[in-house]
């Protein structure tokens, strides 16, 4: 499933990827990163973050794992930047509430594109007041169950299932909360696990 998955996200040509946590929920299979989250291919980098999954287990050593093994860049508490096209991209992650602290945003330049890993969409207030364009995030599974008409029944968030997958706006910050690829518990109603593709555009 996991290499498949690898090479759905190769097929895409990716500029960046980034995982937004829960890497891990077996530390019995931390070796698997190398073989697939390593493989993915990205031109300009790929990034990441670790959930409350990753944290109920070894995060130190899966946070090792993911960047010396399988070479991707933790963004955890600060904000990196890239140059693509003579545009300013920044990408910064927090792993609140369960590890680290929120990274310390600089007013930002014009021009500048500020993209925020987050692993739980509650984070979308103080992104919101950093001056954030794009937040993904994960941590809800899009409800892993959902009932026909109602939607989602359930999601683990101070805001109830108000954010458990989709697009939202929130004055000038967007957020897309991915319903992620799989779960502690492999159960899934109405709610197919998700590769999420995002595509940026000049205004």
């Amino acid at each position: 499933w996991f290499e498949a998955v690898v090479e759905l996200t190769n097929q895409m040509e990716p500029d960046l990827a980034v995982c937004t946590g829960d890497l891990v929920d077996d530390m019995t299979l931390v070796d698997w990163l190398p073989g697939t989250l390593g493989r993915i291919e990205a031109r300009l980098g790929r990034c990441f973050i670790l959930g409350n999954h990753d944290w109920h287990h070894q995060p130190d050593r899966i946070r090792q794992v993911a960047t010396e093994d399988a070479d991707w860049t933790d963004v955890a508490g600060r904000c990196i930047a890239f140059e693509h096209h003579g545009q300013r991209l920044e990408v910064a992650g927090t792993e609140l509430p369960w590890m680290g602290s929120h990274p310390e945003l600089e007013p930002k330049a014009d021009g500048t594109f500020r993209l925020l890993l987050s692993h739980t969409p509650d984070n979308i207030g103080v992104a919101a007041g950093q001056d954030v364009d794009l937040v993904l995030a994960g941590h809800n599974h899009g409800g892993q169950v959902c009932l026909p008409l109602i939607g989602p029944i359930y999601s683990p968030s101070r805001f109830g299932v108000r954010f458990a997958a989709g697009d939202f706006q929130i004055n000038s910050t967007l957020m897309i909360v991915s319903r992620g690829l799989s779960g502690r518990h492999p159960m899934r109603f109405f709610c197919r696990p998700e590769l999420t593709r995002v595509v940026l555009r000049s205004g």
